[in-house]
């Protein structure tokens, strides 16, 4: 497929913004399947760019590479080169397809950093729900040593796929409540993990907490985490266990909530959203402050 090159605006976001280019480009053809990556880059660059993998939500089963083009422009529109990745999801491509296609897509990236304007060094990774729960299990490595970041930005990410199916099993099944987020939809979620794995034991051995917590990750890079305070697909308390086994095992985790809004709240223009932008380009600045000496 012929690349296709659009260029407007970026979202206010902070000081420091450019008029943002895209293109979509193949990454990889597994199984004759090809798979596009759209790619963000600021239109005047002077210098190579910092690299940015982004890995889209969707219960691994829908939307695709454009889902967080708000928050994807407007960091390229900062100075960094993002590229957001389509993989194989669904039912028809059930764990562990989903993240063998990002790992790909990471590798396709730092491979191709030059012909992309983008630094080899620095790569971080940036995902929402299912696609946070992707980003974190690729930067764990387990099985994939030579896959390295610097680090990353997992929004409203499920890190536990078991807890998060009993728990949606439990909402399901009890009396109805007055709903604080629009996105919460208990019987398609169920349906999307029976889908995707093939059964419980499936779902903890797709866990990033049960890497950390069993002591299997081979990398534990600095992390940023965003929670919305509404959220009802993923509890706080899920994300908070995380972040206590994260730390426990020597990983450096932050971890913001947000106030007022919903999952997946950064995808929409928004206060909100830039806020949260705004906050995600400070932790990207601290974490490349040291290549940058």
């Amino acid at each position: 497929m012929a690349p296709r090159r659009a260029v407007g605006r970026a979202p206010r976001a902070g000081d420091g913004l450019t008029d943002v280019v895209h293109e979509d480009v193949e990454y990889a053809r597994p199984d004759g399947v090809p798979l596009l990556a759209r790619v963000y880059r600021p239109r005047d660059a002077g210098a190579a760019c910092p690299a940015l993998v982004d890995v889209h939500g969707g219960a691994w089963t829908y939307f695709d590479r454009t889902a967080d083009a708000y928050f994807d422009r407007a960091l390229a529109a900062t100075g960094m080169v993002v590229v957001a990745l389509d993989f194989r999801q669904g039912a028809s491509h059930p764990w562990p397809t989903p993240v063998v296609d990002v790992i790909a897509g990471i590798r396709w990236t730092r491979t191709n950093a030059a012909a992309l304007g983008a630094r080899p060094d620095g790569l971080g990774l940036i995902g929402g729900s299912s696609g946070g729960h992707l980003v974190m299990m690729a930067a764990l490595r387990p099985g994939a040593p030579d896959v390295r970041v610097a680090y990353a930005l997992p929004l409203w990410p499920i890190l536990d796929p078991l807890a998060r199916y009993h728990y949606l099993l439990t909402r399901r099944d009890e009396p109805a409540r007055p709903p604080r987020d629009r996105f919460f939809q208990p019987e398609r979620l169920i349906a999307a993990h029976d889908g995707v794995f093939a059964d419980e034991a499936a779902m903890r051995d797709a866990s990033a907490l049960a890497v950390v917590e069993d002591g299997r990750a081979e990398a534990l890079p600095p992390i940023w985490i965003a929670h919305p305070e509404l959220d009802e697909n993923v509890t706080l308390p899920m994300t908070e266990r995380f972040v206590a086994a994260y730390r426990k095992a020597g990983g450096e985790v932050e971890l913001e909530v947000f106030a007022g809004v919903g999952h997946g709240f950064a995808n929409f223009p928004g206060a909100p959203a830039d806020r949260c932008i705004a906050q995600m380009r400070a932790f990207i600045a601290r974490r490349l402050a040291p290549s940058r000496r």
